[in-house]
């Protein structure tokens, strides 16, 4: 397989396959804290730090995922360097989930079992050819017939069997959550289901039994996020998604996201984007 890859901020990936680093600096370039890295080596050896956690070092085969909005430095290298990675926004993974918004408890399984893994050879020719796969169709131009769609499936096989190889790693991971923890997944489990009708941090505090500070607390402390975040961003990603059928009138899409009127909606979607709706839509055509 060739040195290989795709940046693309319009989709909110970027895709590095088999690409040779000569420095730390230029390694440190890959990572971004407004994105999702899955890491892979293969060749040579890296030390990276993920926030105020201990240095992980990674050698042939390992892998480690670095959560959004975490700071991710190469403190050491050993040439020759050859990694794999993927990058993608919350954003591009809300879009290109079979289950939305629940990308949160992809963020708690993150930052919770973001150590380093040890694949055997199977596993990493395995990733690798999901990592081409997602290359291609993410390449593909947009009048390719069922891009989106190819791409929404290679990604989430990708993400599936992702988690299939920590938990053959992990064996642990699903008897290892604390009470807290299971508040937390079953918090994004009623979100997925009213993050459209219920945009207070209260509804979900009463239906969890608890008040909504205690709430903000534990989703905090297992996910670097509130609540709150995860409602907006749940309301601002299905705004969007709305935004892009122009059949759909501004009034329209805020009734069925439960604002009062169109103004709030729009006042809404510009404090959390800069952008207004129409604004926004108009973006849209420009690209």
């Amino acid at each position: 397989m060739l040195n290989k890859k795709i940046i693309s901020p319009q989709l909110g990936l970027k895709i590095h396959l088999l690409e040779n680093f000569a420095s730390k600096a230029s390694a440190n370039g890959l990572f971004k804290e407004s994105y999702f890295s899955i890491i892979m080596v293969n060749s040579g050896s890296v030390c990276i730090q993920v926030n105020d956690n201990k240095e992980t070092c990674l050698s042939v085969n390992d892998l480690i995922v670095v959560p959004i909005k975490a700071y991710c430095c190469i403190t050491g290298m050993n040439d020759p360097l050859q990694l794999s990675v993927v990058s993608f926004t919350s954003e591009f993974a809300y879009k290109n989930s079979l289950r939305r918004p629940h990308i949160g408890y992809f963020e708690l399984y993150i930052e919770k079992y973001h150590a380093k893994v040890s694949l055997k050879k199977k596993d990493v020719r395995y990733l690798m050819y999901l990592l081409q796969l997602l290359y291609n169709k993410a390449q593909c131009t947009d009048k390719a017939i069922f891009k989106k769609e190819r791409l929404l499936l290679s990604f989430n096989l990708m993400l599936y069997e992702l988690a299939t190889r920590y938990n053959k790693y992990h064996k642990k991971f699903y008897i290892e959550h604390t009470v807290k923890e299971k508040m937390v997944i079953e918090f994004f489990r009623i979100l997925e289901a009213n993050y459209k009708n219920q945009h207070s941090v209260k509804y979900y505090a009463d239906v969890l039994c608890m008040t909504s500070d205690h709430l903000t607390k534990i989703v905090k402390e297992g996910t670097q996020k509130s609540a709150k975040q995860f409602i907006v961003e749940a309301i601002i990603m299905e705004s969007k998604q709305l935004l892009q059928n122009e059949d759909i009138n501004i009034s329209t899409i805020a009734e069925e996201l439960q604002f009062g009127s169109s103004s709030l909606f729009s006042n809404f979607f510009k404090k959390h984007t800069a952008l207004s709706p129409s604004a926004y839509r108009t973006s849209l055509n420009l690209e």
